[in-house]
């Protein structure tokens, strides 16, 4: 038997390589007279000659071999025992035999058993010619057993990924009807996959739905385009996706059921409604309350001369005005997730906000910097609240005598980025980290908008010091948007 290594390294070499042949031939004499004959047709041969079964056994276990031409005269291992041999070897080698002279039914016996091919020994000459033929052969049939098991392999690959998925698989041909169907789950009706095969759309679906499909397969094979939609069917949901097939004249229909998706859905958009609800009556009240203190503060002011109690009297009101903007910030966050994108000139909003922050801070120095214009990004109008925060954060904590910002708008690749620099008291690396952490449950909620809103716009949001290694000497405020494409 030919060993396990031996099959799974086996390969035939071209003809115009070294052939390595293996002779079965009990005569020496006759052996050599064969091998000239092969060298005179300038095929270049490695040959071994056996003369029993064992010899031949060994010879195919140990060894690769293109071919074997075995004597059909010997009297103690025959042909059939030569040909039993490489049947069960399980290998497939040109088998040629050689012979004096033997009868028209016993070469038709031998080629059933298992020959290729059978050559008289007064007409050698047609040994090389039926070898290389023979070897051509063999590749060849090599060749398609390897692509045969690789197509196999692949279908069995095919087939299990279909039978994993929870999907149901439809391929419609030119005519609209079912030409491969995949299913594991009763999306359609209770049908076999066999009794699928060849229906027409009315025939599998519910008659809500045909219409539907039978226009959505039309679009499909007659404008090769990709739809996906979802339908209520009974009491549950199912998303559908519509293909071209890599044929060209088909289109495929992946079917999933998406019941528990749609109602977690449902349930989520009720529990945002509550939490709106809550946070719009929490927002109310809590500025009704910070309105009595505004009242309270301003009645105190009007007849207080103590510079002291004025100026505690002015942190109070300050702090009113503050949280009163930071509701209004966390009832945004709502409409800053929903509210759609449009093309938005970077450079005018960057205008725009630093006009308003000069008008609202004149002690504040503000140095602003365009390079480019036309910058168009893909944004919306919380673009200029992310800014007009920034710019806030930049002066909120600066005790300075003499407040600066420095604001910077530049083309990067793939995009624009504005810089919003300070000389503040700056932000320890510690911080920084904190600050852009998404689980982070305190420091305020100016920051995590801003990066919210970058996310949103595809774009990136970071803090760094204005001079690098030195963050007592401010911080820098980076956005960075991708550029809109028409």
């Amino acid at each position: 038997m030919v060993s396990t290594q031996c099959k799974s390294t086996w390969r035939y070499r071209r003809v115009n390589e070294r052939s390595r042949i293996l002779l079965i031939e009990d005569s020496e004499d006759d052996a050599i007279l064969l091998e000239r004959q092969i060298r005179k047709g300038n095929m270049e041969l490695e040959m071994k000659r056996v003369c029993t079964s064992d010899e031949m056994k060994e010879a195919l276990s140990t060894s690769l071999w293109d071919a074997i031409i075995c004597d059909y005269m010997m009297p103690e291992f025959s042909v059939n025992d030569a040909l039993d041999i490489v049947r069960n070897a399980g290998v497939d080698i040109p088998f040629i035999i050689v012979s004096g002279t033997i009868s028209d039914e016993t070469a038709v016996d031998m080629m059933k058993a298992g020959a290729h091919d059978y050559i008289t020994k007064n007409n050698l000459s047609r040994l090389v010619p039926a070898l290389e033929r023979e070897m051509i052969e063999a590749e060849h049939r090599h060749q398609r057993s390897v692509a045969e098991e690789a197509l196999r392999e692949s279908e069995r690959k095919h087939r299990m990924l279909i039978e994993s998925l929870n999907d149901t698989v439809i391929v419609f041909g030119s005519e609209g009807s079912v030409s491969e169907f995949y299913s594991q789950t009763p999306i359609v009706q209770d049908l076999t996959i066999e009794k699928h095969l060849g229906k027409s759309i009315p025939e599998i679906f519910i008659p809500s739905i045909v219409k539907t499909i039978t226009e959505l397969v039309k679009a499909t094979l007659d404008n090769k385009i990709t739809t996906t939609f979802e339908y209520p069917m009974n009491v549950k949901w199912f998303s559908a996706k519509l293909s071209p097939h890599e044929d060209g004249v088909s289109a495929v229909m992946v079917l999933r059921e998406v019941s528990d998706l749609k109602q977690a859905e449902e349930e989520a958009r009720q529990a945002h409604g509550v939490a709106m609800l809550y946070q719009d009556i929490t927002g109310h009240d809590i500025r009704n309350l910070l309105q009595a203190i505004m009242i309270a503060s301003d009645l105190l002011t009007s007849d207080e001369t103590d510079q002291s109690k004025l100026s505690l009297l002015h942190h109070v009101t300050e702090a009113v005005k503050e949280t009163s903007s930071l509701i209004t910030s966390v009832q945004a966050t709502a409409a800053l997730l929903s509210t759609p994108l449009e093309k938005t000139s970077l450079d005018f909003t960057l205008k725009s906000c630093v006009k308003i922050f000069n008008e609202e801070h004149k002690d504040v120095d503000v140095e602003s910097k365009v390079e480019v214009s036309e910058a168009v990004v893909n944004a919306d109008r919380f673009l200029c609240h992310m800014l007009m925060n920034v710019f806030s954060n930049a002066v909120k904590h600066n005790n300075c005598n003499e407040r600066q910002i420095w604001a910077r708008l530049a083309a990067v690749e793939g995009g624009y980025e504005i810089t919003i620099a300070d000389n503040g008291p700056g932000i320890k690396d510690s911080q920084k980290k904190n600050l852009l952490s998404p689980e982070r449950r305190s420091g305020g909620v100016g920051i995590l908008q801003c990066i919210q809103i970058a996310n949103k716009y595809g774009g990136a949001f970071e803090i760094h010091d204005r001079v690098a290694g030195s963050p007592e000497k401010g911080a820098k405020f980076r956005l960075w948007l991708p550029k809109a494409y028409a």
